[in-house]
């Protein structure tokens, strides 16, 4: 019996040997529809694995202070009536905006160092050098990243100056360069102790950006925050709500692009089932010829799923590695700044790429099965004409 099936393998090997023009023509497809929903697959799980890391070494609620619906500077004295509430374990104030360097604009955040309670976490993602000190307040000393490091050449102990808001060039040196296993959450970041922040802000004393407040443990962190939000003008973010926005955001962008590639591969089976079933005059012959020597209707059927199981798996892991090394290599044009939402794009920037056991197993799925699924009724059509009548119909 084994013996029987390894046959028809062989057989079926050379049938797509023997009909090499719908061969090509399937894979081709096949492979360039499959490259494309690989790459918007991986890059989006990446992104989504790169959310999760960043909502991480977020605080468990983050208050700013809004009115008449924008976001303002957050009363210091908030910090304290925060503390004051059940269940908040630790405020931790915070400045940040925007700086420019060149013609480019990076993410400046200034932390109060002494209050941080994840602060070993954040050490843990430099890689070169050290991340900041208490004592580094007002001495100018950053923790940059490294799409920030790549685009100005720099690494530990240089100096580089950034440009405020007023104009004003200030001087700091780099004493930490964050690892590239951050790469959304700190590929443009540049970090300060909190009193050199509110000097290049030009921040009053008695105001802040916003504040991280860090929940206990035994505390739920809805309750909390439902208490944080009657601050006057509180605006209260959740860590959960933070990560349900950005796979909801990564999730839109990459949907539009696989549900268009889906319909693709669903043209594709379509194209191959009307091949299937229209099949030419050397196929006929073919299939009268395997009955008058005795293949029965199933052994023709299994003939031609191998045939469809062959193409698919190796369309589908072809395609596969071309979308590894189309994101990997050539950083995914078109892709990464659709479903990254930024305009440009560093050549330095590592994209985050991530092949997940469930986007391989959806890939080879959408693959595989439409073919064998196109396969199986003009195959059994065929299987099942009368031998003599194929082969007449075949010479006429």
């Amino acid at each position: 019996m084994l013996r029987r099936h390894r046959n028809l393998f062989y057989y079926a090997v050379d049938c797509l040997k023997k009909y090499k023009t719908r061969t090509i023509v399937v894979l081709a497809v096949f492979t360039i529809a499959v490259s494309m929903l690989s790459s918007v697959l991986f890059l989006k799980d990446g992104l989504e694995r790169e959310a999760e890391l960043s909502v991480s070494l977020a605080p468990d609620i983050t208050v700013e202070y809004l009115k008449g619906g924008r976001i303002l500077l957050l009363p210091a004295s908030y910090v304290e009536k925060a503390s004051k509430i059940e269940g908040v374990e630790r405020v931790v104030p915070r400045i940040w905006g925007y700086a420019g360097i060149g013609l480019n604009t990076y993410t400046v955040i200034g932390l109060d160092l002494s209050r941080l309670p994840n602060y070993y976490e954040l050490s843990a993602l430099v890689e070169r050098g050290r991340f900041l000190l208490p004592e580094d307040s007002g001495r100018g000393s950053i923790v940059i990243g490294q799409l920030i490091a790549g685009v100005l050449k720099v690494d530990v102990g240089d100096t580089i100056i950034l440009l405020s808001e007023s104009i004003e060039a200030h001087r700091f040196t780099v004493v930490g360069i964050f690892s590239a296993e951050s790469t959304i959450y700190t590929a443009d970041l540049i970090v300060m102790p909190i009193e050199d922040a509110r000097a290049f802000f030009r921040i009053p004393e008695d105001y802040v950006t916003d504040m991280m407040v860090y929940v206990d443990p035994e505390f739920p962190v809805d309750n909390v925050a439902a208490k944080l939000s009657l601050l006057p003008n509180a605006r209260v973010i959740t860590q959960d709500l933070l990560l349900r926005g950005y796979k909801a955001a990564y999730a839109a962008r990459g949907g539009f692009f696989v549900t268009m590639w889906a319909i693709l591969l669903a043209a594709v089976a379509l194209v191959s089932f009307s091949q299937a079933t229209i099949v030419g005059r050397e196929s006929r012959f073919e299939v009268g010829l395997l009955k008058t020597f005795g293949f029965t209707t199933l052994d023709i059927i299994e003939i031609r799923l191998i045939e469809s199981l062959i193409l698919g798996l190796f369309s589908a892991s072809l395609g596969i590695t071309i979308g590894i090394i189309y994101d990997v290599v050539f950083k995914a044009p078109l892709f990464a700044e659709a479903l990254l939402g930024w305009a440009f794009l560093p050549a330095e920037f590592r994209l985050p790429v991530y092949v997940s056991f469930a986007s391989v197993f959806a890939i080879y799925s959408v693959t595989v099965l439409p073919l064998l699924f196109a396969t199986v009724v003009p195959a059994w059509l065929n299987a099942i004409t009368d031998p003599e009548l194929a082969m007449r119909r075949a010479a006429a």
